[in-house]
């Protein structure tokens, strides 16, 4: 038997796992202090907390500052985004479902802004507690059926939880920059969450199947082959969002590319860092 699979020299992960850890727990921390501080784990929308959103198209490039202080001085409480791409120039403002959007209308044309292309979308707050139940609903289920059916793939016990502990790690961190980068939590990026726990388990597999099921090279021949693809797939997909979120389509689809190529760029570090050092820890010791 070639002793080279079998006597855990090679790259040595466990070094680089100190990245996972503080990135976990840095993310951890935020997401604390964001809920003392706010009483929110989340920076959530008009869709999962209720409100009004207006959209603009104006003539021209105009002050988000200046709208978002005049707004927030005249209504108390105001959100103001610039959209731009492709499809056009636009600004969008979140205010509480009690604002009379005719209000803000008029607050608008007195300081010059056209709006006469624009429109008007309310969510009640009872409906908007109920968008947030339900979401929340969802992703617990999706990653509960993605446990159990990593557990059925598997049926070893640190492969398995490997596999969900890099898809765990994933969904935290990415939630945590989304509020550093000031990304909410809408049905949109809910739904770019769920499409990340998919991808996550997909590399993940991917790397603990060719460690544990191939023994034709060594163990770290096997990380390196599983890598190449890994990284190859994750490349062309991290390609092809960056351009969706530059092209600005639709504000729908730019929020899930930002949320998914913050969480594949993490993926990267807990599947080819975190998820290899476990694995090659698990392969040495039961010599595969």
């Amino acid at each position: 038997m070639d002793k080279t699979k079998h006597d855990g020299k090679g790259v040595n992960y466990n070094h680089l796992l100190i990245i996972s850890v503080v990135l976990v727990i840095f993310s951890v921390g935020f997401l604390v202090y964001g809920y003392l501080q706010t009483g929110d784990w989340f920076i959530k929308s008009i869709e999962l907390k209720g409100g009004t959103l207006i959209s603009v198209s104006p003539d021209g490039p105009v002050s988000i500052q200046e709208i978002e202080s005049r707004l927030l001085d005249k209504f108390g409480q105001a959100t103001v985004r610039e959209i731009s791409g492709l499809s056009g120039y636009s600004i969008s403002i979140e205010v509480e479902s009690s604002v009379n959007s005719t209000l803000v209308f008029d607050e608008l044309s007195s300081m010059g802004i056209s709006t006469t292309k624009s429109s008007v979308e309310t969510i009640d707050p009872a409906l908007g507690e109920s968008f947030w139940a339900q979401a929340q609903l969802a992703v617990m289920l999706a990653f509960v059926f993605m446990a159990v059916t990593v557990f059925i793939i598997f049926r070893i016990f640190v492969p398995s939880t490997a596999v969900i502990l890099a898809a765990g790690c994933d969904i935290i961190e990415t939630v945590a920059f989304m509020q550093i980068f000031g990304i909410q939590l809408s049905l949109a990026s809910l739904a770019a969450l769920l499409m990340l726990i998919g991808y996550s388990v997909d590399t993940d597999i991917i790397l603990t199947t060719r460690v544990l099921r191939i023994r034709e090279h060594t163990i770290d021949e096997r990380i390196k082959s599983a890598m190449k693809t890994g990284l190859t797939t994750a490349g062309t997909t991290i390609g092809a969002l960056t351009v969706l979120y530059l092209s600005s389509v639709s504000l729908v689809l730019s929020q899930i590319a930002s949320v998914l190529l913050i969480g594949l760029i993490f993926d990267l570090v807990n599947t080819w860092i975190q998820n290899a050092a476990i694995i090659k820890w698990y392969a040495v010791r039961k010599g595969l």
